[in-house]
């Protein structure tokens, strides 16, 4: 198990995670492709779109619920035009508890003069077995300003509060939160700054070097206010 801990692994998750011990991480974060075949607009540069996104792929589901340990959970994010989809799959092993609202501010995308701006985003929070929170109870509508688009490293790029709410809620420090679509590394961070273990898979190239800079870089950050 060691040798996964606090590495950002290049390859499919499904490959990858075969050989992650079963009920061997306390919490999963998932931010995996909607299945809506997103281009973002947004920045002079556009991203290239997101690979296998043109389809729901929910093949995950189910080896992370068998990595998962007993009384752990899952917060996966999506939308709100492919929700039921995520959460119909995701209910076969996991309880799940809440859908989060995620009030990000800043929308702007879709139909600009007949729908109402978009400024939202659903994580669905699910359990595996009897789950307690940490903390002070917080409502289901969490209002967290996403990261200015000009600064993304990645299309559908979460801000790092994000991550460490549902961290923070959800584990001890010293646990271990899996995240396998990692993407720029936002996870890592959070687990970093939160004092968790994480396993971070990602399986483009670029991303991969994107978020073991980003890591790096708030490693050297803590090290010098350390």
């Amino acid at each position: 198990m060691d040798r996964f801990l606090n590495q950002i692994i290049e390859g499919d998750c499904l490959e990858v995670m075969k050989d992650i011990p079963d009920k061997s991480v306390d919490l999963i974060i998932a931010d995996p492709p909607y299945g809506m075949n997103y281009q973002s607009n947004f920045r002079q540069e556009k991203f290239l779109k997101i690979e296998n996104d043109d389809t729901v792929n929910v093949d995950w589901i189910k080896i992370s619920f068998d990595k998962l340990k007993d009384g752990g959970a899952l917060y996966c994010c999506t939308r709100w035009d492919v929700f039921d989809k995520w959460k119909c799959e995701i209910e076969k092993y996991f309880d799940i508890k809440n859908t989060i609202i995620w009030y990000k501010h800043g929308g702007g995308l879709g139909d600009l003069t007949g729908a109402y701006i978009y400024n939202h985003e659903f994580i669905i929070f699910a359990t595996k077995g009897k789950h307690y929170l940490r903390g002070k109870r917080i409502n289901d509508v969490w209002e967290i300003q996403k990261d200015n688009v000009n600064n993304y490293l990645h299309p559908t790029q979460k801000p790092i509060l994000l991550m460490e709410t549902m961290i923070d809620k959800s584990t001890d420090k010293g646990d271990i939160i899996l995240d396998p679509f990692i993407g720029s590394g936002t996870t890592a961070i959070a687990a970093h700054n939160t004092g968790r273990f994480f396993i971070g898979i990602e399986k483009e190239p670029k991303y991969v070097e994107i978020a073991r800079k980003r890591l790096e870089q708030a490693q050297a950050q803590q090290s010098l206010f350390a």
